[in-house]
C-alpha cells in the first residue's frame, strides 16, 4: 500500500492557535459589554432597594393634640442626603406612647421627629368651650384654627365682644345635647403654656363663646 501511486496521502487535521482567537478584538468588546450590563443591573438593584421607610400622617393634626398609631401610615422613600432621614421618625420605630405634637402637621406630611414631645411641660393647654349652635361656623372640624371671640351677653350698650384667643387650633368637638340647635356643645381648643389663664376665664365669665374660622 506504501508502494501504490494511486494511494492519496491523508492531511493531518487543521488546528487553530487558541492564542489568535485571545487576540480578536471582537471577543474582549462582547466581554466588556457583559461586564458592563452585570454593574450597571447591580447599580439599577441597589438603587431601588435604597429607600427608607417612614411615617407619614394621614390627617390633619394640629400642634397639642396627641398622636398615635392610627395618625400615621408607613411610606417609602428616597432620601439624597442621609441626614434628611434623621429628621423624621422611621416606621421601624412605634410612636411613642403619650407623645402630643409640638407644631400643626398637614395630611401627607412626614412625621418629624422634633415635632413630637412626651413631656407635660411641653404640652399645650387645652381650654373647653360651650358654644351654642350660632357660634360654630357650618363645616368646622377638629384640626381647624380659629379665633374665640367673647360676646357679653348684657345689654349694657358699652359691653363690645372681646377676642379672647387668636389662631387656635380645635383638638375635639362633642355633639350637640339635648337641647337641639339651642344647646350647647364643648369645644376643645388649643392655649399656649405661657396663656393668662385667668385672664382668658375672666373674660369668657358671662358671655357667649363665638368661633370665628380662620381662613375660612
Amino acid at each position: 500500500m506504501g508502494d501504490d501511486p494511486g494511494a492519496v496521502l491523508a492531511s493531518p487535521p487543521a488546528s487553530r492557535s487558541l492564542s489568535s482567537r485571545w487576540r480578536d478584538p471582537r471577543l474582549w468588546i462582547g466581554i466588556l459589554l457583559v461586564l458592563a450590563s452585570v454593574v450597571v443591573g447591580a447599580r439599577v438593584l441597589a438603587a431601588a432597594d435604597d429607600t427608607v421607610a417612614v411615617w407619614e400622617v394621614n390627617r390633619e393634626i394640629a400642634a397639642g393634640m396627641p398622636i398615635g398609631s392610627g395618625d400615621v401610615d408607613s411610606t417609602r422613600l428616597r432620601f439624597a442626603d442621609a441626614e434628611d432621614v434623621d429628621r423624621y421618625l422611621l416606621a421601624s420605630e412605634p410612636i411613642p406612647v403619650g407623645a402630643h405634637l409640638t407644631r400643626d402637621v398637614g395630611a401627607g406630611e412626614l412625621l418629624p421627629t422634633a415635632s413630637l414631645t412626651t413631656t407635660d411641660s411641653n404640652v399645650a393647654y387645652q381650654l373647653p368651650l360651650g358654644v351654642g349652635s350660632e357660634g360654630v361656623p357650618a363645616g368646622l372640624s377638629v384640626g381647624d384654627h380659629v379665633d374665640v371671640w367673647a360676646v357679653p351677653e348684657s345689654e349694657e350698650p358699652a359691653a363690645e365682644p372681646v377676642l379672647v384667643v387668636s389662631d387656635t387650633a380645635v383638638m375635639s368637638m362633642g355633639e350637640a345635647g339635648p337641647g337641639g340647635l339651642s344647646s350647647d356643645r364643648q369645644v376643645l381648643v388649643v392655649l399656649p403654656r405661657d396663656a393668662d389663664v385667668g385672664q382668658i376665664l375672666a373674660e369668657l365669665n358671662g358671655s357667649a363663646v363665638v368661633l370665628i374660622l380662620v381662613g375660612g
